[in-house]
């Protein structure tokens, strides 16, 4: 999952990541954090095709409801939650369809509330898997591409965390079966909400290529294409 911290005190920004890393563990859940310390770098990095599942906002003159009203402009679908020095201006969290208005100093139930909200949507839209003696939990868009090579799967995820698992990309096809992932070649199994590009080969946001099935180049373009309109 992947999450944003907006705020312009590096000491609390740090302090949320910290609690999301403890709510992490209990839910055995996977998140990919960054910070930022002003909304309009948040506001780039969206309009550059980065995508975040939750994105928390200080609301402030600088980096509060115009942030999310912009980042809203811009089709950005996540959750939202806001954290202030007070609760002024909570009525306005529901402008942006905000899920959680958290007052600080930020305490674990509040958060852990508000974060309970905001990935309950998420629960379910997970991947799990058995490394060796661990259970691995991916939320669904944190994967990347799936790779196939010689005997084993590679799930290349977001955070640049490599998987390696011992079965057939068919079986890992049948287990997501998401709309988001596209089996465009014998060995390459592609989540479309990263691709930034659709030539002879599917450019990532990441700047990796995929293989796309040549005798198929068409038809495989055309089902991303299809994906796009829905979103």
């Amino acid at each position: 999952m992947q999450i944003a911290i907006c705020d312009e005190c590096k000491e609390e920004a740090t302090a949320i990541e910290e609690s999301l890393k403890n709510y992490s563990h209990t839910k055995s859940l996977s998140f990919c954090i960054s910070q930022f310390t002003n909304g309009r770098d948040l506001i780039y990095e969206i309009e550059d095709g980065r995508h975040f599942d939750i994105v928390f906002i200080q609301d402030n003159p600088d980096t509060g409801l115009n942030t999310a009203e912009i980042i809203r402009s811009l089709n950005y679908s996540g959750e939202i939650i806001f954290t202030a020095d007070t609760n002024e201006h909570a009525v306005d969290g529901y402008e942006v369809n905000a899920c959680g208005y958290i007052v600080k100093p930020i305490c674990r139930a509040r958060l852990f509330g508000a974060m309970d909200r905001a990935s309950n949507k998420f629960t379910c839209d997970v991947f799990r898997f058995k490394h060796r003696s661990d259970i691995i939990t991916l939320g669904l868009n944190d994967i990347m591409y799936v790779e196939s090579r010689n005997s084993k799967c590679i799930i290349h995820s977001t955070d640049g965390d490599r998987h390696t698992l011992y079965t057939k990309l068919s079986n890992i096809e049948e287990e997501l079966s998401d709309d988001r992932f596209l089996r465009c070649h014998q060995s390459y199994l592609v989540n479309m909400n990263h691709i930034a590009k659709a030539n002879k080969y599917f450019e990532l946001v990441s700047g990796e290529k995929i293989l796309i099935r040549q005798r198929s180049l068409k038809e495989i373009k055309n089902r991303y294409y299809d994906y796009l309109e829905t979103k």
